[in-house]
């Protein structure tokens, strides 16, 4: 009996306790006496809670990220460098690269990432960049399907600590110089100064081909074509976290111009592939005849120059195209037009079917004209 009843009192009292926590809680809150000034920062223990909560939040829900791919191969690098340098660095700063006096006033204030990128796993990383942090002002992915682009940035994540001010400047492509004409330099800086990134540092310019196999080789394509995708970009119709933001900032000037400026390049090869003539042979059958018994058309009947609202195909990065339609497959490029033609086809396609089409016409040089495509077919570069 007074085992029992000491218990009840026990169970009284902490009742109470938590109940008079609670109201003084309550009454902290709407009294408006804590303040939220940014100026400020929180109580020792309040910082503590909010830091330990978040490590374990971030390491609990990562647990559910699948496996990574390879975060070492360097064309996923590049495409992560590209993107960091116009989406992570403004906050976050880098190698030689300063963030904004306003940015050290944020609380919290974000961390340089060369320094805390090792305290974390690398599905922690993914976990983070695809999700954002709440209250931290790190915002989540745009496009939070396209986990092809967010391991580019862990990857990139993964190289940084290593990467010294001229490294930094070299991989991302920030040392290039503005040329003078006005087209030149809305590829490269974009419109205007508030411009998220510069289409010259992925894409390259009429000096330099695209940072990676993994990003498109776009000089040389139909300008309905380009002037199309961007207007797909930045009405949100095609999803990208890398592309959205930075057409979002282009008028419809810009988007015009860009366009024009990078139809009337002379395309860059994608250079050596490394397919074997047996793949590429295989490619050439589907890309000329299409595959009729599964409802594969030919890709060359749109493809090759014939309408200038298609992508020409012939010279691009093997590695872009597989990419590009394995997002097909999952569905996230279907809600344009041109995707919702292209997402019923792309899933008829086997794995192996992608790899021979895509080792195909990474083997042709890139063509002007409608012509070019069908005499240069079997060729190699």
């Amino acid at each position: 009996m007074f085992a029992r009843r000491e218990t009840r009192q026990a169970l009284i009292w902490i009742t109470l306790t938590i109940t008079v926590l609670l109201l003084a809680a309550a009454l902290l809150t709407v009294s408006g006496l804590y303040s939220v000034a940014a100026s400020r920062g929180h109580f020792p223990w309040t910082s503590w809670l909010l830091k330990v909560g978040m490590h374990r939040s971030v390491a609990t829900h990562s647990l559910l990220v699948g496996s990574p791919p390879r975060l070492s191969d360097d064309n996923l690098v590049r495409l992560g460098a590209g993107h960091f340098h116009g989406g992570c660095v403004p906050c976050h700063g880098g190698p030689g690269k300063r963030s904004n006096p306003i940015v050290y006033h944020m609380l919290p204030p974000p961390p340089e990432l060369s320094r805390v990128v090792q305290d974390w796993s690398d599905k922690e990383l993914f976990w983070i960049v695809r999700n954002g942090i709440k209250y931290t002002g790190m915002p989540a992915w745009v496009a939070l399907k396209r986990d092809d682009e967010v391991w580019a940035v862990v990857a990139f994540l993964r190289a940084l600590p290593k990467l010294g001010a001229q490294d930094y400047r070299k991989l991302t492509r920030s040392q290039d110089r503005v040329g003078n004409r006005r087209a030149e330099e809305r590829a490269r800086v974009g419109s205007g100064s508030q411009a998220i990134s510069a289409c010259a540092r992925c894409h390259g310019s009429e000096t330099s081909p695209p940072i990676s196999s993994l990003v498109p080789i776009i000089a040389g394509q139909p300008a309905a074509y380009l002037e199309s995708a961007l207007r797909q970009y930045a009405d949100g119709d095609r999803e990208s976290g890398i592309m959205q933001p930075v057409a979002a900032e282009l008028d419809a000037d810009a988007i015009s111009l860009l366009s024009k400026y990078y139809a009337g390049l002379s395309p860059a090869l994608a250079g050596e592939t490394i397919a074997t003539p047996e793949q590429i042979t295989r490619g050439q059958a589907i890309a000329t005849l299409g595959v009729p018994e599964t409802g594969i058309p030919a890709c060359l009947a749109c493809h090759a120059g014939s309408s200038p609202t298609f992508p020409l195909l012939a010279g691009q990065h093997a590695r872009y195209t597989v990419n590009q339609l394995l997002v097909w497959q999952q569905g996230l490029r279907a809600t344009s037009a041109p995707g919702a033609i292209m997402a019923p086809i792309a899933k008829r396609l086997s794995r192996q079917q992608i790899d021979d089409v895509a080792a195909f016409f990474e083997s042709l040089g890139a063509p002007r004209t409608a012509g070019d495509a069908t005499t240069r077919v079997g060729q190699r570069p």
